[in-house]
């Protein structure tokens, strides 16, 4: 294994001779409280230092208190997560104390740290004082109601907050109310995320009253929350008046077809809401055909979720006969629905006709025989559809047959996704053959397929002309020696894919070193997983050194550089401060002739 200290200490040693480094990332590194020292001296010193992640190091209230030195002295530093570290209460008043003085950080990870209520009303105290931090993360914490109640009263006071996540906690009703009635006058946050809590019907009543008033609020997330049908009529009559909200995300409730339908008549009205999320509830049937007749008119919808509902082949059909008149919906999935063949000849008659759907997800619909076959001919004249999802449809190597021809002729899929479908070599043989000619599929997901050393090679064989895919899965199959040798052979030569994963393969010595040997020579692997093989301490001290001494050379798309340039890519925003938009000409047009970014590598094994 890749040798953690080593890695701290070479990243200490350049802080400390003041090298530009503006990221420093050292979660899972074994810091503790003992090192902890030794790396908060040179983050005090470097002024070049933005962000910071010291994530699962077991740094305890010792090691925040640590952190909050550095953080009452520091003029650069934006960003810090110290997620995972248990700095319960005492580490947090700490961090609050802190923040108290600091004007400079604007995100705030501490999720996962015991911190409980006591910590967690300290730091909200703390930020009726600060007014930088825009981004706190307090998810699972164990805060309850005392919290919600004091973090309800800064959020009055408050005026910088933007983001808020305080997922997987312990509020209630309770706590919920004194959130939501601050959030009626609050003009700061636009993210709220309460999901995981145990806010049920009462709780979700007093948001729906707050998003009523509220003017700036854009994503809510409220999944796992014991939310029936009383708490869906609540929100699906607020959908009715509130035009700001964006996101709203109630999945894994008790939302029956009942309350789904109000949801999906508010739809026909509201022309905000972006995404909805509504996996894992009981809509059935009805529902997921009420949200058809929604979608039938509703022309802002971009994204739904509708995983694990039990709609079957009837709300299938729905859905795929609002498919074929929509023209907003970008991202859907049906996944765990049980939807079969027929449902599979649906959504295959939708995809002829519609022109904006870019993402689709069926995995574990039981398609079977039928259903693949439909939606491999489907994909042969479809010019729109970049990701799909078919993991665990008990394709077989026979019908994958169709699936592969399709992707002979498709000009525009880039992710496929094909796990555990028990293809077998037979299998990889034919999506092999695909991949000799396709030219614009990047991901390809084999994971659990009982692909063996005979299916390994073929795909090396394609991987050797194959010029456009970045990522391959193989992770759980039996590729053993033979296998790895054969695609090591492809690696060697292969210029474009980025990320091998394969781990448990029964890989043993040899098959490990061709694989190592081989990974010299690749300057374009930046994530490998080689976990649960058979690797002796060589093997593993050779692809350390490769990991740690040498890039990854990643080639950048032409179109984001072009986006990258015009500051338009979404990713980086379109304010006016965007730090695009200050570039000057020359610094553009490096940008834009240089084709290739170093990355560093990240080698599991």
């Amino acid at each position: 294994m890749t040798n953690k200290h080593e890695t701290m200490n070479q990243m200490i040693a350049r802080l400390k001779v003041g090298e530009h480094f503006p990221e420093v990332k050292l979660a899972g590194c074994l810091i503790g409280k003992t090192c902890i020292p030794d790396v908060v001296k040179p983050l005090r010193e470097n002024v070049h230092v933005r962000h910071v992640d010291l994530s699962s190091n077991g740094l305890s209230e010792f090691g925040a208190t640590q952190i909050a030195n550095v953080l009452k002295t520091s003029l650069s530093l934006r960003t810090l997560s110290i997620c995972d570290n248990s700095i319960k209460s005492a580490g947090a008043e700490q961090i609050a104390e802190a923040l108290e003085v600091n004007s400079h950080l604007h995100t705030l990870h501490l999720s996962c740290n015991r911190i409980d209520d006591v910590g967690c009303k300290r730091l909200a105290l703390a930020l009726r004082k600060n007014s930088t931090v825009h981004t706190l993360h307090l998810d699972k914490n164990n805060a309850g109601d005392e919290f919600g109640q004091e973090m309800g009263t800064t959020l009055t006071m408050n005026h910088t907050l933007k983001f808020l996540d305080l997922a997987d906690n312990e509020i209630t009703a309770n706590g919920a109310m004194a959130l939501a009635r601050a959030m009626t006058s609050n003009i700061s946050i636009t993210s709220l995320n309460l999901s995981r809590n145990s806010i049920g019907n009462e709780g979700t009543t007093e948001v729906a009253k707050m998003l009523r008033q509220n003017s700036v609020l854009q994503q809510l997330r409220l999944s796992w929350n014991t939310i029936s049908d009383l708490g869906a009529h609540e929100l699906a009559v607020v959908l009715h008046e509130n035009s700001v909200l964006e996101l709203l995300d109630i999945a894994d409730n008790r939302v029956s077809s009942v309350g789904a339908t109000e949801l999906a008549r508010a739809l026909h009205v509201n022309h905000s809401v972006q995404s909805l999320f509504l996996s894992g509830n009981g809509i059935a049937g009805p529902g997921a055909q009420e949200v058809a007749l929604a979608l039938q008119v509703n022309n802002t919808l971009a994204e739904l979720y509708l995983a694990w509902n039990c709609i079957v082949e009837h709300g299938a059909k729905a859905l795929a006969d609002a498919l074929c008149v929509n023209t907003s919906l970008t991202v859907l999935d049906m996944s765990a629905n049980g939807i079969g063949k027929e449902g599979a000849s649906h959504v295959a008659r939708a995809l002829t006709h519609n022109s904006t759907l870019r993402v689709l997800h069926l995995h574990g619909n039981v398609l079977k025989d039928e259903g693949p076959k439909h939606i491999a001919k489907a994909l042969q004249t479809n010019r729109t559809l970049e990701l799909l999802d078919l993991d665990g449809n008990e394709i077989g190597p026979v019908n994958v047959k169709d699936i592969a021809d399709a992707l002979k002729v498709n000009v525009n899929l880039q992710t496929l996704k094909l796990a555990r479908n028990k293809i077998n070599d037979i299998g990889a043989w034919e999506l092999s053959e695909a991949l000799k000619v396709n030219r614009t599929l990047t991901k390809l997901d084999l994971t659990r397929n009982s692909v063996e050393e005979a299916g390994a090679t073929e795909l090396n064989e394609a991987l050797r002309v194959n010029n456009t895919l970045r990522e391959l899965h193989l992770s759980y199959n039996r590729v053993k020696e033979t296998g790895a040798v054969a695609l090591a052979g492809a690696i060697a030569l292969n210029t474009t894919l980025h990320t091998l994963r394969i781990a448990d393969n029964e890989i043993n010595e040899n098959g490990a070193a061709k694989l190592a040997e081989a990974l010299q020579m690749n300057s374009t692997i930046h994530t490998l997983d080689l976990l649960g093989n058979s690797l002796s301490k060589k093997i593993e001290e050779m692809l350390d050194h490769t990991m740690r001494n040498t890039n990854a050379y990643v080639t950048v798309p032409s179109e984001f550089q072009e986006a990258l340039c015009m500051g338009l890519h979404p990713r980086l925003g379109s304010k006016e401060d965007c730090w695009v938009r200050i570039l000057d000409e020359s610094l553009v047009m490096m940008v834009i002739e240089s084709s290739t970014v170093a990355a560093p590598r990240t080698f599991s094994f």
